[in-house]
């Protein structure tokens, strides 16, 4: 089974799930060879209240009622809202959503954080974290709490059982630096999505930190996400794992409470 772990689905202009855009993404798993996709809602920025990642959870629900055997679902949370970590509960206990996504309001390792990354490692779900090493002015003033690798080595430390992911490899920033960090944190998973499809990215991931540690995802750049797995020089079943194998041992892991 081919698993894209980080994908999205997006709001329609009154708020409710774009349905034509959900449909789309199915169509092009349907011609790209992907079964399932593992979706949070694209991401709002500032502050996010209660409401916004409540109503973008509500979307995500809504994506899997249409598409049940194609669409999990993370719930997207502020950990700084105090009706987060119910928030998580609930999404996880009584609608099945496979794991928690979390942005750049706060770095990953923050104490604010923490709650959320206890449940996390205690129920044994992962962690979904939006991650990059910026190193353009514009990018560090947009993002100033964006988490980079040594962040995630910290969170790790900390809770040395949590599934936590690096997002996108690809997504921009210094990609080289943060392999380098994350050989410090052996049970820190890294995703392969991003726009950024340089030469030889995935095949530097894999002799970095192993192929048993890296996740094939799109992030919404699907034909190239895919190509980037097609392109690596791995063995067949090397490239099994990373399509699927790898974050369906993870799925296996949840023993949620």
């Amino acid at each position: 089974m081919v698993i894209d772990c980080h994908m999205h689905v997006r709001a329609a202009k009154d708020g409710s799930l774009d349905t034509a855009y959900c449909d789309a993404t199915i169509e092009a798993g349907d011609l790209l060879g992907i079964d399932v996709f593992c979706v949070s809602d694209l991401q709002l920025t500032g502050p996010l209240t209660y409401d916004e990642f409540h109503g973008a959870n509500e979307r995500v629900k809504q994506a899997i009622a249409r598409h049940p055997k194609r669409y999990r679902g993370y719930c997207y949370v502020n950990p700084s809202d105090p009706k987060a970590l119910d928030e998580v509960k609930a999404r996880i206990k009584d609608d099945g959503f496979i794991g928690i996504k979390l942005y750049n309001q706060h770095f990953i390792d923050d104490d604010i954080v923490a709650p959320i990354l206890q449940l996390a490692s205690d129920w044994q779900i992962p962690v979904l974290s939006h991650a990059g090493h910026p190193m353009d002015p514009t990018t560090q003033k947009l993002q100033p709490f964006i988490s980079d690798a040594a962040h995630f080595v910290r969170a790790v430390k900390r809770f040395p059982k949590l599934i936590l992911i690096h997002a996108h490899l690809g997504g921009g920033g210094d990609w080289e630096w943060a392999l380098k960090h994350l050989q410090e944190a052996p049970t820190v998973y890294l995703d392969t999505a991003g726009s950024v499809i340089d030469e030889w990215m995935v095949d530097k991931a894999v002799a970095a930190i192993g192929v048993e540690r890296i996740l094939f995802a799109t992030d919404m750049t699907i034909e190239g996400g895919v190509g980037k797995i097609l392109d690596a020089n791995l063995t067949d079943e090397q490239r099994a794992r990373v399509l699927g194998g790898n974050f369906a041992a993870i799925l296996d892991k949840r023993a949620v409470a």
